[in-house]
């Protein structure tokens, strides 16, 4: 068990975590962008970065006590697979229509409409890189160190479930540096916390975070031949917004009974 690792460790291998994701990200971009094919650099340093954002946690913890329970790999029945997976494409959906809204409101500058459009794939190469990096290593990572490490040690130090899913949401949104995301990344975050508590497992996170990094992947990369049934003046299309809300709410309805 993990109750006694206290808050202030817990917090230190979370922060030396994110700094040696960070280190190899920016490290290999730096090493990198002077050769012939230095495109793939931001490619590589994202894939390295997400690859080895866990490895503090895993060796702190190993060796000590189980390491499947401390960072909640627990398997989860297959209906609850189903109603996550329900769940997710319903709230990925619903995120999308809000970061629209939310860019209206306060539009994001030209450097941070530049990053998203480096996620686009110059070939075949760095779109397998970009799907790796962001979408599986990102979800499977970002969700043990955050749901199934720091949020389940605040779980069992501070006996509060609703301070740990929001300081550790609050943690994770603030770490991605980015205030125009904020709003939908700490909103995303204590889902996320909501269903790591409720099913005790980092699957349905896992599986939640994927779909809604998978389909951001996927407009950015496939945009043009998705715009036309996706989109409506430039927001979600009315008809999938109704069909993503009914699914989000069957997904929570039926988490509601299962566990």
């Amino acid at each position: 068990m993990i109750d006694h690792i206290s808050t202030k460790k817990a917090f230190g291998i979370t922060i030396l975590s994110l700094l040696l994701s960070g280190i190899l990200t920016y490290g290999t971009i730096l090493f990198f962008q002077k050769g012939e094919r230095f495109f793939l650099a931001n490619y590589v340093g994202l894939f390295l970065g997400e690859l080895f954002l866990i490895i503090p946690a895993i060796i702190f913890l190993s060796g000590k006590i189980n390491l499947r329970s401390s960072l909640r790999i627990n398997p989860i029945p297959h209906k609850i697979i189903v109603t996550t997976v329900v769940m997710s494409f319903g709230l990925s959906i619903l995120a999308d229509e809000l970061d629209r809204i939310i860019a209206i409101i306060l539009p994001p500058p030209d450097f941070l409409i530049q990053i998203v459009h480096s996620l686009k794939a110059e070939d075949t190469t760095s779109l397998i890189l970009i799907f790796l990096g962001g979408v599986l290593l990102a979800a499977v990572s970002e969700e043990l160190l955050f749901r199934g490490f720091l949020q389940q040690i605040l779980e069992k130090q501070w006996a509060d479930i609703t301070k740990a899913v929001l300081v550790t949401s609050l943690f994770f949104a603030v770490i991605h540096m980015n205030p125009w995301w904020i709003i939908q990344i700490y909103l995303m975050g204590v889902i996320l916390g909501f269903l790591a508590w409720r099913t005790n497992s980092v699957f349905p996170c896992i599986i939640f975070h994927g779909i809604n990094n998978g389909l951001a992947f996927a407009y950015t990369n496939f945009g043009d031949s998705i715009e036309s049934w996706y989109l409506w003046k430039g927001h979600v299309s009315p008809i999938l917004l109704i069909c993503a809300i009914i699914l989000t709410f069957l997904g929570f309805k039926h988490l509601a009974i299962e566990k």
